[in-house]
């Protein structure tokens, strides 16, 4: 082609066409190498089984590619990148996992991923086991990567146990003011005429460190209406904490047992008990205690010193349901055959917040009883018990 048969048109058409070509190229290229939103599941699970491919071979350099530099693992406390990628090459894995229920979502420019992930070996003891973990991940992206930016772990919940997984049970702190009272009744009639009540009460006020409680009890048996025998106990109780599980307290007490010949009985007392750690709905306190006692029999009057030792158990068998055991030993130091115990096994269902039944089977021995009385008193009882409490506002 010479210059004089040149068409500039003919040119500009050849140019435009060549940069049409050159960008759809630019284009498709660019759409091959970026990931569809339809790629990203495949690729955030891909990341996910390599993470626990490299915990199993205890991969440091391929944990530091895979996480941020600011990964938290979320817990209380929570756990950061050093800690995590630690725990992850100096624990036991073993050498297979399994992740199910695979979900991923993306929210904004983070994937949201949820499944279950199961171990099979104990971590610590590095013993076969099955461990199974509910875990959700933020993944991210850190330099045209993903990268886990957040973990949160938690026991995978069984059958029908999904929405209690979801809280922790806490201890609710007792009641600052509580006030409680029963009241049992047996009677009969007929060719006899029978008649058994029984009432009781507390009054028991606690700060953070004090507690102080008020208690009375009044049995009485009649027949025919002929009164058979009556008992009177009353108790005072002050304690004082000395530290989270130990706490010393002072204790007066008044009885009167005409089942077992006593008048009256008098006694002051003074302390210590413990509380040791228990499983989760037990408690144990375990006290020691000396102190005197006057008391006036039918047959005679002693007064005498005395150490005394006892055990309080409680369970917590369901929510609801409590089953308590009181055992006290009490010795005479004047007289060694003058010894006292009693075992007291309750157990309380709660009908409502202020109503509970209480089912009761006490056992009073002494081993010197009163002239003409017997050693051991068995009572066995069913009452109503009627709770107040006053607890402050939640904050």
């Amino acid at each position: 082609m010479t210059l004089s048969h040149f068409d500039p048109s003919t040119a500009t058409v050849a140019v435009v066409l060549a940069l049409t070509l050159m960008l759809a190229g630019a284009q498709d290229t660019q759409a091959a190498q970026a990931p569809t939103q339809e790629d990203e599941p495949a690729a955030i699970r891909d990341r996910e089984d390599a993470l626990t491919k490299a915990a199993h071979a205890r991969d440091r350099v391929r944990l530091e590619q895979l996480v941020a530099p600011d990964f938290v693992l979320r817990g209380a406390p929570d756990l950061d990148r050093a800690a995590w990628i630690h725990n992850a090459i100096t624990l036991c894995w073993g050498d297979r996992s399994r992740i199910d229920q695979f979900t991923a979502r993306r929210v904004g420019d983070a994937m949201i991923v949820g499944f279950e992930l199961t171990f099979y070996t104990d971590p610590v003891t590095c013993r076969p086991a099955v461990l199974r973990s509910l875990i959700t991940d933020v993944w991210t992206r850190d330099g045209g990567e993903w990268r886990l930016q957040l973990r949160h772990a938690a026991a995978a919940p069984a059958d029908g146990t999904a929405v209690m997984t979801q809280y922790a049970l806490l201890p609710e702190s007792p009641p600052p003011l509580e006030v409680s009272s029963e009241l049992s009744l047996v009677a009969t009639g007929g060719n006899t005429s029978t008649r058994t009540l029984g009432a009781g009460g507390s009054l028991t006020h606690r700060t953070e460190t004090r507690r102080t409680r008020l208690a009375v009890a009044f049995l009485t048996s009649d027949s025919d209406e002929v009164t058979l025998a009556r008992s009177l106990t009353a108790q005072a109780r002050h304690g004082i904490s000395v530290g989270s599980r130990a706490n010393l307290f002072g204790e007066a007490l008044y009885a009167r047992d005409v089942f077992a010949g006593i008048e009256d009985r008098r006694t002051l007392s003074a302390g210590a008990a413990f509380t040791p750690r228990m499983p989760r709905g037990q408690t144990l306190s375990v006290e020691s205690s000396v102190g005197y006692t006057a008391e006036r029999r039918l047959d005679e009057d002693l007064r005498f010193a005395t150490g005394s030792g006892a055990l309080a158990y409680s369970w917590t068998m369901r929510p609801g349901t409590t089953l308590t055991e009181d055992v006290a030993f009490i010795a005479d130091f004047e007289q060694a055959n003058n010894w006292r115990s009693t075992s007291i096994t309750t157990i309380s269902v709660t009908l409502t917040r202020l109503l509970s039944l209480k089912a009761t089977q006490a056992i009073d021995y002494r081993r010197t009883p009163v002239p003409g009385f017997r050693r051991a008193d068995f009572r066995t009882a069913a009452a109503l018990v009627v709770l107040l409490q006053r607890r402050p506002p939640p904050p």
